[in-house]
């Protein structure tokens, strides 16, 4: 029980880095902005109303560069504890090499996730004020320049995402408990952060389809290039809305191939036995050592 609380306090203790340097990088754009744009506002004689509206307007704008700082600052505070720690980043989080077979099944996995999860969103017969709560999410991810999207919700998130969750997160638990336990805590933890129902629902899901891969290559790094793609496919869909001219019957053909294309991913890692054949050289290796 001890050695459960010590891992699950560490897995805490790295989400809580992630947690406070995004909101404080968010606290401190959102104050020094509103302080500027106060005086500015208020020797234009502007009420506080439309002076606090001007300003929410601009902080949503700045979205997007908020999330790109926050994310690299987490990792450059990630780096520097570890290397207090006479560690490194990429061995802390398993961030290693995967075989090419990997890397192609990581693509067609989230080439089939991008239809698949998406198109359900459209299809399911969702309440309105649930799928409203994804809609200003999604106004809100388009509310700042394409460029911004790109780098920050579509590389740098995922990247710090799969580091904390995939990472840090599930490493420590895994290492005090079953491993698809640590992968259901993990990827529900996820799915809270990205807040409401159906965000989180989403999340977990695409947490859980991420832990797989990342159980059998043992490394983040395919889950990186899923999220990756994942992200890429949101944000492009989202400023360039291309597919809202599809037919229903488009989108369920769209969604049946994306599932059998996600079939085919995890059937492809669950029977590679390259990453069994690694860690048993590992622990020959280990055991002759």
């Amino acid at each position: 029980m001890k050695k459960v609380l010590k891992q699950i306090g560490k897995a805490i203790a790295y989400f809580a880095v992630y947690f406070t340097v995004s909101n404080v990088v968010t606290l401190i754009v959102s104050m020094v902005l509103g302080y500027v744009r106060g005086r500015e506002y208020g020797a234009a004689g502007l009420s506080a109303e439309e002076g606090l509206a001007l300003v929410q307007s601009e902080m949503n704008s700045l979205t997007g560069i908020c999330l790109l700082v926050s994310a690299i600052l987490a990792l450059i505070t990630y780096a520097v504890i570890e290397k207090v720690k006479k560690s490194n980043l990429a061995k802390e989080t398993d961030m290693k090499k995967v075989s090419g077979k990997q890397l192609i099944l990581t693509v067609t996995g989230a080439l089939g996730a991008m239809f698949f999860m998406n198109f359900m969103l459209s299809i399911l017969p969702i309440p309105e004020d649930l799928t409203g709560n994804l809609e200003n999410g999604m106004q809100t991810l388009t509310s700042y320049p394409f460029w911004q999207a790109i780098l920050a919700n579509a590389i740098f998130v995922p990247i710090i995402e799969e580091v904390v969750f995939r990472g840090y997160i599930f490493n420590r638990l895994e290492k005090a408990m079953p491993s698809i336990v640590a992968a259901l805590i993990s990827s529900a933890a996820f799915g809270i952060a990205h807040g409401g129902l159906v965000w989180a629902v989403w999340a977990f899901a695409l947490g859980m389809i991420i832990c797989v891969v990342r159980i059998k290559s043992g490394s983040i790094i395919p889950g990186i290039i899923f999220h990756i793609i994942m992200n890429t496919y949101a944000m492009v869909v989202s400023y360039f809305p291309v597919l809202d001219k599809l037919t229903k019957g488009g989108m369920i053909a769209l969604t049946v191939i994306g599932g059998l294309m996600m079939a085919a991913y995890i059937a492809g890692i669950l029977t590679d036995k390259e990453n069994g054949k690694e860690k048993a050289e590992v622990k020959i290796l280990s055991s002759k050592a």
